[in-house]
């Protein structure tokens, strides 16, 4: 069972710690990547040094040829999505999960406080237009059966939408420039306390407009904004513990909220 102090760590630990580099994600693991070709077979990844092709571990581990990378979507991945504990969480009921999660960095936006709270009792992140900023995301490489079930955990009670983020500057690591990504983004824009975004101190940029808080600092924020009296430990428990709690808070934070507004992002999901 889960003590309500590892509860309360959880939620301020977003967006949870990630490596730092380029890897492929192999059910549950992250292999640190080398090279990055079609087949992901091909890829050459991190073993005590050396230079080993993914294939060979692949075999090893009894997982099937994984789907070449032209069938494979590249998707944002600035919050949670890029850490390998969580995806573990998301891809453990799926059966073997392989794709690349690539460093990238993003021209003209930031990563913010999104207006929900998430179920784990965490601020979570979306992205906000912000000329003259580069951010260190990631973007990951999702097969049909992967997006699929990035979807399902996304896509609870509209908290994201998903779709095309058009005529940007993205440079990921291993592969060309991308002028065109699909992303997700908070289908109830950001917290704005003092009229503008809070950005995420976890996630490196330069160029930045927008002030930075900690997950912490966050949720401090939206106690504050909310009017809810007593220790913030207890604040995160009562959303975690309680649904309703849960709902009932999101949906004061988005009447109060900013919409993401970037014209070349055509929303085709949910």
């Amino acid at each position: 069972m889960t003590t309500p102090g590892a509860l309360v760590e959880t939620a301020k630990r977003y967006p949870f710690p990630r490596p730092g580099y380029s890897f492929l994600y192999v059910d549950g693991e992250a292999w640190r990547l080398y090279s990055l070709g079609e087949s992901l077979e091909e890829a050459e990844v991190d073993v005590d040094g050396r230079a080993v092709p993914a294939g060979t571990l692949l075999r090893q581990r009894g997982i099937a040829t994984p789907a070449p990378l032209s069938q494979r979507t590249p998707v944002l991945a600035y919050g949670a999505n890029a850490a390998p504990e969580r995806l573990q969480r998301k891809f453990a009921s799926v059966g073997p999960a392989v794709f690349p999660v690539l460093q990238a960095r993003l021209h003209g936006f930031d990563v913010v406080h999104a207006a929900h709270i998430s179920s784990y009792g965490a601020v979570p992140a979306t992205i906000a237009p912000s000329p003259g900023t580069v951010c260190d995301i990631a973007i990951t490489c999702l097969d049909a059966r992967e997006l699929a079930r990035m979807h399902e955990t996304e896509f609870r009670r509209h908290t994201y939408r998903f779709g095309p983020l058009r005529n940007i500057r993205l440079e990921p690591d291993l592969l060309p420039p991308i002028e065109t990504v699909s992303t997700y983004v908070g289908g109830y824009g950001h917290i704005a306390p003092e009229g503008a975004p809070l950005a995420l101190a976890a996630i490196r940029a330069a160029g930045r407009r927008f002030r930075t808080c900690s997950q912490t600092e966050a949720l401090e924020a939206i106690q504050a904004m909310l009017g809810v009296p007593g220790p913030l430990d207890d604040f995160i428990l009562e959303a975690v513990d309680d649904e309703s709690v849960r709902q009932e808070r999101t949906a004061r934070l988005r009447a109060e909220a900013q919409p993401f507004t970037y014209a070349d992002f055509t929303p085709i999901a949910p």
